[in-house]
């Protein structure tokens, strides 16, 4: 019972990150545009994914429970509570 806590509180942690708290939103686009201008400045368009880490609910809620769980079930049942969590707030605030 406790991990499955574990896991809906990191999705829910990651939706709370990458959408609705507002201090961070500011400093999370200035980093992806400034990490973009430099991508284009130095073409370092290999980098691309490192991009999609701060921006997709996804993506940052698997490599973040793989990190912390260090297991790979786990970190997909994450990214897609986390993923069903965004299109519910999503169609709830429509």
């Amino acid at each position: 019972m406790g991990l499955w806590v574990n896991v809906i509180g990191l999705a829910l942690f990651i939706n709370f990150l990458l959408h609705w708290f507002s201090p961070i939103q500011s400093w999370r686009e200035h980093l992806v545009g400034k990490m973009v201008r430099i991508m284009v400045k130095y073409n370092m368009f290999w980098a691309e994914p490192l991009l999609t880490i701060f921006t997709c609910v996804q993506c940052l809620s698997f490599w973040s429970s793989l990190l912390y769980f260090q297991n790979f079930t786990f970190a997909l049942i994450t990214s897609f509570i986390a993923v069903v969590i965004e299109k519910i707030l999503k169609y709830d605030t429509k």
